[in-house]
């Protein structure tokens, strides 16, 4: 993820991406996900930018894509089910279950964002909470455009101890 600096009164040391001025919540980042030097979008990989510049920004869409793909691609290619099984996949979003920190990732291609929910928060979440914890805009209409799906997932058994 973006190295993102932090000042000693708790404002963000880190500059947006996209319009240079400080960082203030809410914010969009993502890890290096852009390999090429010579990408035209390779300096916003490994970024933070204000939530707004990013929703605003012309090429979010292919960016968020781009993020999406490379995310899907790298659960696709490694041995990640053992540990983060994949729950449900579609070409706008999929979901996977984090066994040993106990959450679920939902990841938005939309949006370009993976959403942390725990557990124990997963239904309150489904029932509503998911509005007040969604960014404005893109991500917002990201969740509700698969809420449908998601509401319909089984989370994996628990079994502790042994068998």
């Amino acid at each position: 993820m973006a190295m993102i600096g932090v000042n000693k009164d708790g404002t963000y040391a880190t500059l947006c991406a996209l319009c240079e001025k400080p960082l203030t919540n809410p914010i969009f980042a993502t890890s290096h996900f852009i390999e090429d030097r010579t990408h035209e979008l390779y300096r916003f990989s490994d970024a933070a930018m204000h939530w707004e510049c990013y929703c605003k920004w012309p090429d979010q869409r292919r960016f968020a894509a781009m993020y999406f793909e490379s995310i899907y691609a790298a659960v696709a290619t490694e041995n990640s089910s053992k540990y983060w099984p994949l729950l449900w996949s579609a070409p706008n979003a999929f979901v996977r279950y984090g066994l040993a920190v106990n959450e679920v990732s939902v990841v938005l291609k939309k949006s370009g964002t993976d959403i942390r929910v725990p557990r124990k928060h997963w239904l309150p979440w489904l029932g509503g909470e998911w509005v007040k914890q969604s960014r404005p805009g893109l991500e917002y209409e990201a969740v509700l455009a698969v809420l449908p799906h998601l509401q319909k997932l089984h989370l994996p058994d628990l079994k502790l101890g042994p068998q």
